[in-house]
């Protein structure tokens, strides 16, 4: 009698190395807010205002428009290079990988030192 194996890999698993793309528009926007919503616009709005001495809706338009230039070119470098791994693998991919290697553990320590940064 054989015993047919089953699968424990995801039904969106391709056998490619590349992930497959499954995110929507709707569902980024949503990660994207919820990754800075509660972090980043409650806790440094004091700052901000220091800093911008009173300008703040100014200051972020100006940091609007150098996220919509991040955004937009991570767009395009999705187009060239279409593989999961971020700035990592863009920057690996553009510049070598001691570069890429430097920029992947630069985003994680990002990801690590923004809530310290963030509490005050």
């Amino acid at each position: 009698m054989t015993q047919q194996k089953t699968s424990t890999l995801p039904p969106a698993y391709t056998g490619d190395s590349d992930l497959k793309r499954i995110l929507g528009l709707p569902a980024l926007v949503f990660f994207g807010l919820a990754y800075m919503v509660p972090l980043t616009v409650f806790t440094t709005y004091g700052v901000v205002t220091e800093t911008t001495q009173g300008h703040v809706p100014l200051a972020y338009v100006i940091t609007l428009a150098a996220m919509f230039f991040t955004a937009y070119s991570y767009g395009r470098m999705v187009e060239h290079y279409p593989a999961a791994g971020s700035a990592y693998t863009y920057t690996r991919r553009a510049f070598g990988g001691r570069i890429g290697f430097m920029v992947g553990w630069a985003l994680l320590l990002d990801y690590i030192f923004l809530p310290m940064i963030n509490y005050r």
